[in-house]
């Protein structure tokens, strides 16, 4: 993901990037928007895309409409975890013979899904070792979080040992949180993302993007900031 984004930011002019700059708040000055950051600073625009999180989005705009900013946060989001494990080739029975696997509820496990990650994206390990990365939390799966990074990291290998065989020690071991990153659909999600829409029309020059109204998937996350970009010029 990060390359992606990088290849994004060198098409852009220098300077148009500021990174690590927290947006605190989100304001209408007469035709403009003004920015509030976290520094103390502020910025100017004529157009704002929010790209953030609902819940994010929501705490940026409850000023703005309140209505609206109740509306985003309505959106429910769960929480993941990823442990990113790397094995020696030898070390693991399985033929790897694919991208990876998920795992049904009804299995009882911590563990959502297993990725083939150095299968699936080469390069990702050298000559003779492999990247595998397991899912861990959820909706259904959040008391699978509470506990350490280390107990996650032995869940994960126990569990990945059940279906791929793999016993050794693996020679890395990586685990990242995601909390609140996972947005969910829940009954009746289509007709409040089509009030959220409705309720935009009177803030001109203001759009919303993300995974958190029509789609979770990378393509649906790129479209969504397209036709932000569209709607806005």
């Amino acid at each position: 993901m990060s390359e992606l984004i990088d290849t994004l930011a060198s098409r852009l002019p220098a300077g148009a990037v500021r990174l690590k700059q927290r947006a605190s708040a989100l304001e209408r000055r007469g035709d403009r928007w003004r920015i509030a950051l976290a520094d103390g600073d502020t910025l100017d625009a004529d157009r704002v895309v929010v790209a953030t999180e609902s819940h994010v989005a929501a705490r940026l705009l409850r000023y703005v409409d309140p209505q609206l900013g109740a509306l985003l946060g309505e959106i429910v989001y769960a929480s993941s975890a990823t442990v990113s494990l790397g094995y020696r080739r030898a070390d693991v029975p399985h033929p790897l013979d694919g991208f990876g696997f998920v795992v049904p509820h009804t299995e009882g496990r911590a563990l959502l899904a297993g990725t083939f990650s150095s299968v699936k994206y080469p390069g990702r390990a050298p000559e003779g070792f492999v990247l595998l990365r397991a899912f861990l939390g959820g909706a259904l799966g959040a008391a699978a979080l509470e506990g350490r990074d280390d107990e996650l990291a032995a869940r994960a290998r126990r569990e990945l040992a059940d279906a791929l065989g793999v016993v050794d020690e693996p020679v890395l071991t990586r685990v990242h949180r995601h909390p609140a990153s996972m947005p969910q659909y829940r009954l009746g999600h289509l007709d409040r993302v089509e009030t959220i829409e409705h309720k935009l029309k009177s803030l001109p020059g203001l759009a919303l993007a993300g995974s958190a109204y029509r789609g979770v998937g990378i393509a649906d996350c790129v479209h969504s900031g397209e036709t932000a970009a569209e709607y806005l010029l």
